[in-house]
């Protein structure tokens, strides 16, 4: 058995840590070290964020570049190379 084990969790409340999964430790006292980690946004945080830079870039008058842009991009890209 491992002296040690690591998972991922989620603090509920000021006492409470809920684990992601189990641990294969019997049932008795452990040593807890808490590490906080950055989640990737998800579901309506990063539709909200996207949004808002979506509109940012509007006003600020940014254009995107056309697929014809793109396309000539690469294209010279590729006219580069030689043969």
């Amino acid at each position: 058995m491992n002296d040690y084990y690591t998972t991922t969790g989620t603090i509920s409340d000021k006492n409470t840590l809920i684990l992601d999964g189990p641990i294969p430790l019997p049932v008795g006292r452990v040593r807890i070290t808490v590490e906080r980690i950055m989640v990737p946004p998800t579901g309506e945080n990063f539709l909200a964020k996207l949004h808002t830079l979506q509109r940012a870039l509007r006003a600020s008058g940014y254009q995107s570049r056309t697929k014809s842009e793109i396309d000539d991009q690469i294209q010279a890209e590729r006219d580069s190379w030689g043969e």
